[in-house]
């Protein structure tokens, strides 16, 4: 196991602490020189261990390991296509992020928060920006399609009823990016309870 397999297994654990992987959901990737690592499908992410990744090519092709890739692997091979820049995809299935997409399907915009700086390209609080939300799909490259419309994403996006896809340059960069966002999500989910 290599340094990469040990970031992305403490990654998907600390992820998993958070309380942001109920029910096996959640699937996370980081990109290798062969494509990408990527959790095989219908596992428990707070028990994750090696072999529940799997090497696959940019095409989402299984290269090694044992099981399947779970479908949303292919949103994580395109967006890895898309964006030569994206070194990992982190998603997870919050109850902030899930509740806040389907009520604000057009974006999130976030303004006034200090954590706003968290995420790469911000240096204020003033500044208002989106997070972008695409319509949910089984079909993953209806879902690619949609995130292709909205590009650029930097810090990523979520998907309509259903989850953050954080991304970043490093692991550590994406780490970073989801946890500010689950923060922000958390703030603006609080802020619309007290202003009912």
């Amino acid at each position: 196991m290599n340094t990469l397999h040990t970031e992305l297994l403490d990654a998907i654990s600390w992820a998993a602490q958070q309380g942001w992987t109920p029910a096996t959901g959640g699937n996370f990737s980081a990109r290798t020189e062969a494509g990408y690592l990527v959790t095989a499908s219908g596992r428990d992410k707070t028990r994750i261990q090696a072999d529940d990744l799997l090497l696959c090519d940019l095409e989402g092709r299984v290269l090694e390991g044992n099981g399947k890739p779970s479908a949303e692997s292919d949103l994580h091979a395109a967006l890895y296509r898309l964006d030569p820049s994206i070194h990992c995809v982190l998603h997870t299935h919050t109850v902030a992020s899930t509740v806040l997409s389907r009520r604000f399907p057009e974006g999130i915009e976030l303004s006034g928060f200090e954590m706003q700086k968290a995420l790469a390209g911000n240096v204020t609080h003033d500044a208002t920006i989106l997070l972008p939300v695409v319509p949910n799909s089984q079909d993953m490259e209806e879902l690619a399609e949609h995130v292709r419309q909205g590009w650029p994403m930097p810090w990523g996006f979520l998907v309509a009823g259903h989850g953050i896809y954080a991304v970043g340059d490093s692991i550590a960069s994406c780490r970073r990016h989801l946890e500010a966002i689950e923060f922000l999500l958390a703030c603006v989910l609080e802020e619309s309870r007290w202003s009912q």
